[in-house]
């Protein structure tokens, strides 16, 4: 089964939570918000789809996968998914990944250096590291992906001023 996966890396997020709690915590800033607002809707313009957007529990990715989902206008919410925490395991996500036999594209949300080394993993066939940063907001868009073997070719990777 090939699918397309789109990987989001979260927005631009405040230095401290304002609340004064963990890390996780820690929310878009307002120009974070403004820009990930403007990369939903050019995700939208060049016809970026997706039948599922999974996100990071942090607060950070979650406002970015709600964002996009506004713009999209999706009738259901982004799905929390454990396994793109911070320090995410690759292979547990990849499980994860292969659960959703019936999806044709996926948008994931996450974090760095998660995303880069999920992305390396991706286009190695699982074998290797590649020098990728994904810069926040950044998007890459792996096409012919699979989970067994894993493989994918990375078509693009979009820092957010490829789109603003």
């Amino acid at each position: 089964m090939f699918m397309e996966l789109y990987i989001l890396r979260h927005g631009k997020a405040e230095v401290t939570s304002s609340s004064g709690k963990s890390d996780a915590d820690r929310r878009l800033t307002l120009q974070g918000r403004d820009e990930m607002q403007q990369e939903a809707s050019w995700m939208l313009r060049n016809r970026c789809r997706f039948d599922l957007i999974a996100t990071s529990p942090l607060k950070r990715a979650v406002e970015t996968a709600e964002i996009v989902a506004g713009v999209y206008c999706y009738s259901k919410r982004a799905e929390i998914w454990e396994e793109l925490s911070p320090g995410m395991d690759f292979s547990g996500l990849m499980d994860r990944i292969a659960l959703c036999t019936d999806l044709s594209a996926l948008l994931i949300v996450g974090h760095e250096p998660s995303l880069s080394e999920c992305i390396g993993g991706i286009i190695t066939g699982g074998m290797g590291v590649a020098d990728i940063k994904l810069k926040k907001g950044g998007l890459a868009r792996i096409s012919q992906f699979s989970c067994a073997p894993v493989s994918g070719s990375l078509s693009w990777l979009l820092s957010p001023r490829h789109m603003l």
